[in-house]
């Protein structure tokens, strides 16, 4: 007789080229998911953080690190060094890839160890993201050549998954094959008191902005508190950095902006700070805002709406953002504008500053929705149950 067979925990190799080892979704939600379910997790990627340098492995996830990525050129060559580590990873059941140019490695690998590869889409990386990275230059050919990689990724893979229809229509229309998995926040996030919206006593609206940055739509919400200050009392808006506000240029860039149009007071600029900090911030405020243009607003998901949900905000969102509107049409927890119009933004400011209740009422039901629809463990399952199907790569079991 054989020996039986042992339980052999499922192994998943999560390869980036880019992802920072603090990043909210990769590490704080996938990682943290794989790990819960019991699954052995390896991330090779590179060694550049957002915040926490120190403090970013609270699973036990073992970090195979490459150099930081420095710059544009060393993200091009990044695919090279995390593609050598990545090999060297043994008894990899799935490969876990959130980048473009770690799909194929991890396709690559799965078919060459009898594995699976699962391919993680983020975000329209051959649109609006694309141009950025390219300097602001609209380069269709560019564009296209991406979305065609990006395409011939999908399908390959053994699963693609991406955070809203409307992100993986473009390179996967084949709904049968893909699984959406939304960057909602995690159950914890809703954890202790909900935030005091529009609190007793509490006289100046206060709303969450969000990072600050022109192609994020802040320049339209200064111009929108311009409107608003002329009408009466103006709203204090928190905006993030991206570390210390000192060091952060498009800080910099809004702050003689903000100048020009009389509202530097209404700003209240916040260091960057790791997921498990911003409860606390958000708490302090009354609303949240999302706010895109429609170069970036239209297919839209972003983490923060599921915070500010978490934390019982009522939230102002783009009307054209479809798969934010299709939440807050549905839970009925917030105000939809064209965030390109100052006018409009300056209009959904003024009635919340004037309806507390609905404030309020806007915030609850959002929580609600939260915690019964838009939470990460309810949202991650369908992944975690398709991975357990699939169980240990050939010959492992």
């Amino acid at each position: 007789m054989g020996e039986p067979k042992r339980d052999v925990p499922i192994h998943v190799c999560i390869v980036t080229t880019a992802h920072p080892i603090d990043d909210v979704r990769v590490n704080n939600k996938i990682a943290h998911a794989f790990k819960s379910a019991g699954f052995k997790v390896t991330w090779v990627g590179p060694g550049h953080a957002f915040f926490d340098q120190d403090n970013y492995n609270r699973d036990g996830i073992e970090f195979l690190l490459t150099p930081p990525i420095r710059g544009r050129l060393d993200r091009l060559v990044s695919r090279f060094r995390v593609r050598r580590l990545a090999a060297t990873v043994p008894g990899v059941d799935v490969y876990y890839s959130p980048d473009p140019d770690s799909g194929p490695i991890s396709v690559d690998l799965a078919r060459r160890n009898g594995a699976r590869s699962v391919f993680d889409i983020h975000e329209i990386y051959h649109g609006t993201n694309l141009d950025k990275w390219l300097f602001g230059f609209r380069l269709q050919p560019i564009r296209d050549f991406v979305r065609r990689g990006i395409a011939r990724t999908c399908s390959r893979a053994d699963l693609v998954m991406g955070v809203s229809d409307a992100v993986l229509d473009p390179v996967f229309p084949d709904r049968a094959k893909r699984l959406v998995v939304r960057s909602c926040a995690p159950a914890w996030f809703a954890n202790g008191p909900t935030a005091d919206v529009c609190g007793e006593g509490r006289t100046q609206l206060r709303l969450m902005h969000g990072k600050g940055h022109l192609a994020y739509g802040t320049g339209k919400v200064l111009e929108a508190l311009r409107l608003v200050k002329q009408q009466g009392p103006h709203p204090s808006v928190v905006v993030m950095a991206a570390g210390d506000p000192s060091a952060d240029p498009t800080i910099q860039t809004l702050a003689p902006i903000a100048r020009d149009l009389g509202v530097t007071d209404a700003l209240d600029i916040r260091k960057g700070v790791p997921l498990q900090e911003m409860p606390d911030i958000l708490r302090s405020c009354d609303a949240g805002m999302i706010s895109y243009g429609r170069g970036l607003g239209i297919d839209i998901l972003p983490n923060r709406l599921f915070e500010y949900l978490a934390l019982g905000l009522p939230v102002i969102a783009p009307s054209y953002a479809v798969e934010v509107a299709k939440i807050l049409d549905a839970e009925q927890c917030g105000l939809l504008v064209d965030f390109e119009d100052p006018g409009a933004i300056a209009e959904a400011i003024i009635r919340l500053q004037n309806d507390r209740t609905l404030c309020r009422d806007m915030g609850r039901r959002g929580k609600e929705g939260f915690l019964a629809r838009h939470n990460w463990e309810v949202e991650v399952e369908p992944l975690l149950q398709t991975i357990r199907a699939w169980g240990p790569a050939r010959g492992r079991a």
